[in-house]
């Protein structure tokens, strides 16, 4: 979004009500250069974004981004930014603050967002090397050398775009920091699944592989990361509260989602979703669960599965049934 566009920008959205107080500065700046992050030109990362991703339709005015939702977003700008690696586990987190935008007072939903990307691709030579010897094992370059690196994201819907970026940061995060980083309870560098283990999962059935957001053309029969995000968590944008719209701070979280990549002997992916914070006095936290294979006929094969944890009784009721 260049300057002259922001501007335009700024003066329709002062017009509509969209425009933060002067204070959102300040949360803002803290997200995305505090735990390590360093903060980068949100700006520019847009038009990366836009520019990386298939073209818009030529008779529409917006861009290609102008439908997607945050939480995919911020995984696409780690993929566009980062080298690529195999195999991988994400740690996907998002959380919203509700704010009075001004002049109206009608509240506006500010969302956060951080995505980290382990590199699993030296732990898994490294396990390999020790059950087969090194010398039966392929060199670690082979396996996918690069850094845990994480982003964050601050966005909100304007002008049409449902997740315009306000702020952005990255950081890289050295082996012995992400050593004490956890996904869904374990450390996010075990190599075994975490979302196994996570929540009493109902059948896995089939679901539709099919995302309607302009991503690239993968080059490999299983869903891609930022593709397996859109399809679990690219409706949300915004998350309902019992607490009155505030000033700008910010939020916990309310999702934390995983992500695994390539880590079994063959191609594939798992990714599931923890919802908590809901305001239900009988669910406490909603589960959902994706996993992608390469089918018999080339294609994807997508399969879900989704779990209830409960506010009283049982931590998860049986599959099929519900919480008291």
């Amino acid at each position: 979004m260049k300057t002259t566009i922001a501007i335009a920008l700024f003066s329709a959205a002062m017009m509509t009500g969209l425009v933060p107080h002067a204070v959102h500065a300040d949360p803002r700046a803290q997200f995305v250069n505090e735990s390590g992050y360093a903060a980068v030109d949100p700006d520019r990362l847009w038009d990366e974004i836009n520019g990386a991703l298939s073209p818009a339709n030529p008779r529409s005015a917006f861009l290609p981004a102008a439908d997607i939702g945050p939480i995919p977003l911020s995984v696409f700008a780690l993929e566009i930014s980062e080298q690529a690696l195999e195999r991988v586990r994400y740690r996907l987190r998002y959380a919203t603050n509700w704010i009075e935008a001004e002049p109206s007072g009608a509240p506006l939903p500010i969302s956060y967002i951080e995505v980290v990307r382990f590199n699993l691709g030296p732990a898994i030579h490294q396990n390999l090397v020790d059950t087969l010897g090194r010398e039966n094992v392929a060199n670690a370059s082979e396996f996918g050398v690069g850094p845990h690196a994480g982003w964050r994201l601050i966005t909100r819907p304007v002008m049409g775009s449902r997740a315009m970026i306000l702020a952005a940061g990255r950081m890289e995060m050295d082996a012995k920091v992400a050593q004490d980083e956890i996904c869904f309870g374990a450390p996010c560098l075990d190599l075994g699944s975490p979302i196994e283990a996570a929540a009493a999962w109902g059948e896995m059935e089939p679901v539709s592989a099919v995302s309607e957001n302009p991503w690239p053309v993968p080059s490999d029969n299983v869903v891609t990361s930022v593709v397996a995000t859109d399809l679990l968590l690219g409706e949300i944008d915004s998350i309902e509260t019992d607490m009155a719209p505030s000033d700008p701070q910010i939020p916990a979280w309310a999702i934390e989602a995983v992500i695994d990549v390539n880590l079994g002997q063959d191609e594939g992916l798992d990714a599931a979703y923890r919802w908590g914070g809901l305001l239900d006095d009988s669910v406490a936290a909603i589960w959902k669960r994706l996993a992608s294979f390469s089918g018999i006929d080339g294609q994807p094969a997508v399969f879900g599965a989704s779990a209830y944890e409960c506010a009283r009784g049982p931590e998860f009721p049986a599959p099929g049934e519900f919480c008291p």
